[in-house]
């Protein structure tokens, strides 16, 4: 069993997921959404995490050339979605409006009501955003150093232990930003906002770099980092 591999393959791709940074982004989603509605999001969400990433980590080479889809291709389509959410959070508009979530909680259970948030925020909050080309690249990059089953599982152990990390942080989320006020959790999503915006320009030029090699400098390309 290689350990270190495993060590090294749970800090990159926790650090890739960035749990903390994404936190005001799910918060932005959710913030009109009860405690235990939001609490359910997030278990539900991390348990999303896990399944995609698992599914990169078993089937991801084979997915994206049986649609003929490159790394490159993916991120130049993530950083469109990406932009259009920070665009959104740098001028401070909600993504649902009011009334209609009013009326979503007047029914259903908590699970029930947690799931359909979910079908709302799978896409961009799941994908591409915890979920991007650099979770998809280091997990199919880390697949390829795999030769034995043991190893196999226990990657796939790791991957859900990540998933974990993402999910108790996004559950203690309401909690964390209860304490900065309305005012400060506005800050914070919009200077966010702006990260997003960054984060969705650097993913722009990664895949033109990827696309023609050489072309760029060097200085400007991320690599795999989100």
């Amino acid at each position: 069993m290689d350990w270190s591999l495993l060590v090294n393959a749970f800090i990159a791709t926790l650090a890739i997921l960035n749990p903390i940074g994404n936190m005001p982004i799910f918060l932005e989603h959710v913030e009109n959404d009860e405690p235990k509605v939001q609490r359910a999001v997030a278990l539900l969400m991390s348990l999303s995490i896990f399944i995609m990433l698992t599914i990169f980590f078993i089937f991801g080479s084979k997915i994206l050339s049986v649609f003929g889809i490159t790394i490159p291709a993916f991120r130049l389509a993530g950083s469109i979605i990406l932009l259009g959410v920070g665009l959104r959070m740098l001028q401070g508009k909600s993504k649902f409006e009011r009334n209609g979530l009013e009326a979503a909680r007047a029914q259903g259970s908590t699970f029930d009501r947690a799931r359909d948030r979910l079908s709302h925020i799978v896409v961009p909050v799941g994908m591409p955003l915890f979920i991007g080309p650099g979770s998809i690249a280091t997990v199919m990059l880390y697949a390829e150093k795999i030769t034995t089953f043991p190893m196999a599982v226990m990657m796939i152990v790791m991957l859900f232990l990540c998933a974990a990390a993402v999910g108790a942080v996004l559950v203690a989320s309401r909690y964390l930003f209860a304490k900065i006020g309305p005012n400060g959790t506005q800050i914070v999503i919009r200077f966010m906002g702006m990260i997003l915006c960054s984060i969705a320009m650097q993913f722009m030029i990664d895949g033109v770099g990827q696309l023609l090699p050489g072309v760029l400098d060097a200085h400007f390309l991320g690599g795999l980092s989100k």
